[in-house]
């Protein structure tokens, strides 16, 4: 997955669809969606140091089609800051679920079997003030 941003920008925000087959594949029940903590992390491709270090992020609740299995159910969202998008350059994301259940817990990445590819691309306007 790929995610455009322009450097110095909050906008657009970052979305990553949990779909019902994520949702079976990982046994995740709507009740475990009511008690979870998300995060998100961002790290600098070429160095590898983190740019943004298990931060809070959103669980958002999108509208059920049934007849449509692969349509997403929940949105994982990350609005980014000024300070996010200071540095351009290609980064690495990742949402972490933090499941806080009464009997046990459990802690799942996502994505799982891709990256979500961050590119923070340099903007020809200057608007913040210094």
């Amino acid at each position: 997955m790929n995610f455009f941003i322009k450097k110095d920008s909050t906008l657009p925000k970052l979305e990553y669809h949990l779909t019902q087959k994520i949702m079976m594949e990982y046994n995740i029940t709507d009740e475990m969606l009511e008690n979870v903590a998300v995060t998100f992390s961002m790290i600098d491709a070429d160095s590898g140091l983190y740019r943004i270090a298990n931060v809070p992020a959103n669980i958002e609740f999108k509208k059920l089609r049934p007849q449509y299995p692969d349509d997403f159910i929940y949105e994982l969202t990350y609005m980014f800051s000024l300070n996010d998008t200071k540095k351009e350059g290609r980064f690495l994301g990742e949402f972490c679920l933090d499941f806080i259940q009464p009997i046990s817990c459990g802690k799942l990445k996502l994505p799982t079997n891709d990256v979500i590819n961050i590119i923070i691309s340099d903007s020809i306007t200057k608007t913040t003030v210094i």
